[in-house]
Order: C-alpha cells, then sequence, then structure tokens
C-alpha cells in the first residue's frame, strides 16, 4: 500500500448546483500534481472560474498562478477555524468560537437588514431574478 492523493474539483454551476468537475490521482498534494490537474480540466475545456476556495494547501494556490492566473483564491472558513482550535485552549474553544461565527456570519446579502437590526425588512420576492441575485437555487417544474 502506498500513499495517494486524489484531487477533486467541485464547481457551482448557473443554476446554484454543485457538480464534480474532475477527479484525478496524485502522487500527493504538491504544486506538480495540481498544476498537471488543473491543466487537465483545462485541455477539457474548463473556463469561466471565479473563485477557488480550499484549505491552504500550498501546492493548490501556487499552481493556480500558474494554471489560471486571473482566478481569485479564498481560504475555507472551516479549514480556518481548525487551524485556529489548534492553537487555542480547549477550555476557551467554544467562547473563541462564538466570536469567530460573529466574525463570520453565514447570512448574505438578502438577509443584511435583518442582520444590521433594521426595523423594516422585505422578504425579497421569489422572482427569477431575486432568486439568481441571493444565491437561492430556481425551483425545478416537474
Amino acid at each position: 500500500m502506498r500513499p495517494v492523493a486524489i484531487l477533486v474539483a467541485i464547481g457551482v454551476n448557473s443554476e446554484g448546483f454543485r457538480e464534480i468537475l474532475g477527479v484525478a490521482e496524485g502522487a500527493k498534494e504538491d504544486e506538480e500534481s495540481w498544476t498537471a490537474f488543473l491543466r487537465h480540466l483545462k485541455k477539457r475545456g474548463f473556463k469561466g472560474v471565479r473563485l477557488v476556495t480550499s484549505d491552504k494547501c500550498l501546492g493548490l494556490v501556487n499552481a493556480l498562478g500558474v494554471a489560471f492566473p486571473d482566478v481569485m483564491w479564498q481560504r475555507c472558513v472551516v479549514h480556518f477555524y481548525r487551524n485556529v482550535f489548534t492553537a487555542v485552549p480547549n477550555g476557551k474553544i467554544r467562547k473563541v468560537a462564538r466570536m469567530l461565527k460573529a466574525i463570520h456570519p453565514k447570512a448574505g446579502r438578502c438577509a443584511a437588514p435583518r442582520r444590521t437590526g433594521r426595523r423594516r425588512w422585505r422578504r425579497p420576492r421569489r422572482s427569477w431574478r431575486s432568486s439568481r441575485r441571493c444565491g437561492w437555487p430556481r425551483r425545478r417544474r416537474s
């Protein structure tokens, strides 16, 4: 048995649903493996990438600069939290978790008036445009 890294790319389509874009085996999560994987995706016609979210795998971050130089990278909040918790004493993890959740609210643009304390809040219309703007997936008609 030998250690193997599985490289996975998951994207969000125009309707707001996740799709697996590609899976590949790499020797490890280094820049060389990620560069080969990203070039393979690009060769298959992969385009329109605006943002990549991942853990702080330096191999991936460096490979993005090679394969997709104009793409923005963002660190995954869950991985960030895990890294923070390793540096926090066990007795203070809950307190730090509450502070982090206050800093990184999951509410989107549509919920912003509620979070800021504005008294008048209108529920956005569930039209095609408002659902796209707020990140809600459109309902599929059966």
